[in-house]
């Protein structure tokens, strides 16, 4: 790429922060694509809780996307809405929000080079850490590229069956999984990440290449891991979220790729674009009413599944 590229990948950068600027840096890496990401942390960050006890109530854990953070994109007009407003609508339960460098690639500073596999192993260990002696059950609320790390987390936490028993214990004691604007089939989308790889390749920086991969529609490793997920999933309730919306390139991640075939799976839509999907500033907020009642169902089911002695406990 010569050095006369950079003003026209210069505008392309520009354009995608004009598509939603109030949302700009979140979603599959397409918008805010250089803006500096929020820096609120990563790792796991625990609310004040209700709990009566480590077995008593469910733990909410959140993961969120590509250029997402654990805070900000949950989060509008100053409402953070899984402490805000879950608060007032769930008891006897605890918020978790998880975060990782989610970055495809930065102007001035080198991307993180996880793969997805990668960051799943560290959900995995920060939540048996954070998780020391609770055994309550999970429920996992999770956006765009965040489905496809808690489904991978918990893929390889099956496996650690009769071998590793805290780390399989995540995917023993998951309830069940909302899927927000996941890309269960990649996304088409990842093409213009591809543009921005390449602009930073030009700025001397080094993009997830294997990510954006990854992501491709094609991709054999998401054929994999949906078919691994779907023979592990079947005791889980599972929700499928798709965004009705689109940005100014159109839908991030369209309908046959936000959802997938397999038992229990229930789908549903918000109506916003990919990114505004998780954000909501009020309980009256259509797409926040839809949202607590998937998680509504999850926790009904385990109740509805729960042990006589354990009831008491969960509810």
């Amino acid at each position: 790429m010569s050095r006369s590229s950079v003003p026209f990948l210069s505008s392309l950068f520009r354009s995608s922060e004009a598509i939603d600027e109030s949302d700009a840096g979140e979603g599959l890496g397409v918008e805010g694509a250089f803006s500096p990401a929020p820096d609120d942390g990563i790792g796991p960050q625990s609310y004040p809780d209700d709990c009566r006890g480590p077995d008593s109530g469910f733990d909410l854990v959140f993961v969120h996307g590509l250029r997402g953070s654990r805070f900000k994109t949950w989060m509008r007009d100053g409402v953070f809405w899984p402490h805000d407003l879950l608060k007032d609508d769930l008891k006897n339960v605890r918020v978790i929000t998880w975060g990782y460098d989610a970055n495809i690639a930065n102007a001035l500073t080198y991307a993180s080079l996880e793969t997805i596999s990668g960051h799943a192993d560290t959900l995995l260990s920060d939540l048996v850490r954070i998780r020391r002696e609770i055994t309550r059950p999970i429920i996992f609320i999770c956006h765009s590229l965040g489905g496809l790390i808690v489904k991978q987390a918990l893929i390889t936490s099956a496996s650690y069956y009769k071998r590793y028993l805290t780390l399989n214990q995540i995917y023993t004691s998951t309830a069940g999984v909302v899927f927000m604007g996941t890309p269960h089939r990649g996304s088409s989308t990842v093409s213009y990440g591809e543009i921005v790889a390449k602009f930073a390749k030009l700025l001397l920086r080094q993009p997830n290449d294997e990510l954006l991969q990854t992501l491709r529609p094609d991709s054999h490793i998401l054929d994999k891991q949906r078919h691994d997920f779907t023979t592990i999933s079947n005791d889980m309730t599972i929700v499928c979220i798709r965004e009705e919306l689109p940005t100014g390139m159109g839908l991030i991640v369209p309908q046959v790729s936000a959802s997938y075939d397999a038992f229990n799976v229930m789908c549903g839509a918000i109506h916003a674009n990919h990114m505004s999907m998780v954000k909501f500033a009020n309980n009256g907020d259509e797409g926040y009413k839809r949202t607590i009642h998937y998680i509504q169902c999850i926790v009904d089911e385990r109740l509805r599944k729960a042990e006589p002695g354990m009831l008491k406990l969960l509810s």
